[in-house]
């Protein structure tokens, strides 16, 4: 009886294992995207972890697994992610800016004041300086965001570009997220910093009352006006 050589038992089980994983990419990659299809974030969430177990430095998977995490505010994991495909110099402005996010929440604001620079001299768009002034206002650095809230409402005035930008900003009564001029959202945020770093309630509500001249569908100063008002109508009934 002829015996077949070792190479060649070993050359078949290494054929078979690469057409049976060729075979569950294939697979995987068809579950991938009929999740996306049908907007089945918790199977789109296996599915990518599942394709990088199969192809572990897809950065397009890597990319979109982060975006996913992310999102539902799992920002360590997804800067995990994120920061593999910045690593390899192919991350593009939306991860980017992605990981700025991510690095504020979690309280790392000096990365993220580095990826929203970056951003600044990449791509010039004013969207990023203000989320620099949000940076400058959770840190409490009160001179940056003076000097840096003053520049935006005096060049906003001159630069159409700026006055055409809006920012997202959350919407507390409709639970929709809006989009509001720069303008406005800059005066809304000095609004704040006035009522809860300075305690200056009177100047606090001309901010947030020229927030909502600026956009009157604007849903964040209407709401703290409102609840500034509910706290001094309980402790007037003191």
């Amino acid at each position: 009886m002829n015996k077949i050589p070792f190479f060649l038992i070993i050359f078949t089980l290494l054929l078979a294992a690469c057409s049976n994983k060729d075979q569950q990419l294939k697979e995987t990659q068809a579950l991938y995207k009929q999740a996306l299809g049908n907007k089945d974030a918790t199977t789109v969430k296996l599915a990518l972890n599942q394709l990088l177990l199969l192809d572990s430095t897809n950065t397009e998977y890597q990319d979109s697994l982060s975006r996913v995490y992310m999102r539902n505010g799992n920002f360590e994991a997804g800067l995990k992610y994120a920061e593999l495909v910045y690593n390899q110099g192919q991350a593009k402005s939306k991860l980017k800016e992605n990981m700025a996010l991510a690095y504020q929440q979690i309280g790392e604001t000096e990365k993220a004041e580095k990826f929203i620079d970056n951003l600044i001299a990449e791509t010039r768009l004013y969207k990023y300086v203000y989320q620099k002034l949000v940076i400058y206002y959770e840190n409490g650095n009160q001179p940056l965001f003076d000097s840096l809230s003053t520049e935006i409402l005096e060049q906003v005035e001159t630069d159409s570009l700026m006055a055409a930008t809006s920012v997202p900003m959350p919407g507390p009564v409709s639970g929709i997220q809006q989009l509001v001029p720069i303008k406005a959202a800059t005066l809304f945020l000095i609004g704040n910093n006035e009522l809860e770093r300075k305690q200056d309630v009177n100047t606090a509500v001309l901010y947030l009352k020229r927030s909502i001249e600026e956009y009157d569908q604007f849903e964040m100063p209407r709401y703290v006006l409102m609840e500034l008002e509910k706290m001094m109508y309980a402790g007037g009934r003191r």
